[in-house]
C-alpha cells in the first residue's frame, strides 16, 4: 500500500529521528534496542517474583542490560551520518539533503505488514523527489537516476530486491521484511513505484544483451560492465 507523509506511521519516525526519517532507521534496529527489551522483560521478572528474592535475583541483570543497550543506543544514534557515508558511499552534504527530502510532504511511502500483525505496521520503502530508501533488514539508500536494474527474488527465506546501480561493482541484495500473504503486492508496488520515478530502470530479473540472457541476482557485474560500455540492455520477453 502506498502513502502520504500523513500516515501516523511516518509521523512516529520523524518524532523518534528528531525530524531525521534516516536517523530512525538507523536507531530502529541494532542491540541496543534488544537489549533494552530484555531490560524490560527481567525487571518485569524481577517485580513478579519480589517476595522470592527475584528483586535482586532478576533486577541486577535487568539494570545491566538497561544500561548497555541505552549506552548502545545512543551510540547508534551518534554514528548515524557516518554509517550511510560507509554504507553508500555518499557524501555528509548530500545525505543530509537526503533527510531533508525525506521530510518533504512529497514523498511517497510503501507499507507493508510484518508477521503476526494485525495491523500496517511498517514503512518498507521511501520515495523522495531524487532517491529511494528501503527500510529493509539493513537500510539501503540510492539516487534514483543511478538504478540500472532492479527486481525481487525469493530464492532466499526472505524476500530480497536485486538491485544494481552505476556506483555498484556487482548486484546488490537488499532484504525485505513482508508478510508471506502481502510481500508479492508489495514488491510489486516498490518496483512500479522505482519505474515510475526512473523509466530507464530494467526491472525484470532476465537481461537480454544481443541476445544472450543474464539473470540480475547472479550476473550483476557483467550486466555493469556491458553498460558501461554502452551495450545495449534490454528486458527478456
Amino acid at each position: 500500500m502506498t502513502a502520504s507523509t500523513e500516515h501516523k506511521l511516518y509521523q512516529k519516525m520523524m518524532k523518534t529521528g528528531k525530524g531525521s526519517i534516516l536517523k530512525a532507521i538507523r536507531i530502529d534496529k541494532g542491540a541496543g534496542k534488544g537489549l533494552i527489551a530484555g531490560g524490560f522483560i527481567l525487571l518485569g521478572a524481577a517485580l513478579l517474583f519480589s517476595f522470592f528474592g527475584g528483586l535482586i535475583f532478576f533486577g541486577i541483570p535487568a539494570l545491566l542490560l538497561f544500561a548497555i543497550g541505552i549506552f548502545l543506543k545512543r551510540k547508534r544514534e551518534a554514528s548515524w551520518i557516518s554509517y550511510y557515508q560507509e554504507e553508500s558511499g555518499y557524501s555528509e552534504s548530500e545525505l543530509l539533503q537526503m533527510d531533508r527530502e525525506l521530510a518533504s510532504p512529497a514523498v511517497t511511502l510503501v507499507i507493508c505488514r510484518t508477521p503476526g500483525a494485525a495491523t500496517d505496521n511498517f514503512i518498507a520503502c521511501f520515495f523522495t523527489e531524487h532517491y529511494m530508501v528501503m527500510n529493509g533488514v539493513s537500510p539501503y539508500v540510492r539516487r534514483l537516476e543511478d538504478f540500472i536494474a532492479a527486481a525481487f527474488s525469493d530464492s532466499t527465506d526472505i524476500w530480497s530486491m536485486s538491485s544494481l546501480t552505476k556506483q555498484d561493482k556487482e548486484t546488490k541484495s537488499i532484504g525485505l521484511f513482508a508478510d508471506t500473504a502481502k510481500k508479492a503486492a508489495l514488491c510489486s508496488e516498490i518496483i512500479q513505484e522505482l519505474h515510475r520515478r526512473n523509466p530507464n530502470v530494467l526491472c525484470g530479473q532476465v537481461i537480454v544483451c544481443e541476445g544472450r540472457r543474464y539473470i540480475l541476482e547472479r550476473d550483476g557485474a557483467e550486466i555493469l560492465r556491458l553498460y558501461q560500455e554502452g551495450r545495449k540492455l534490454e528486458l527478456a520477453n
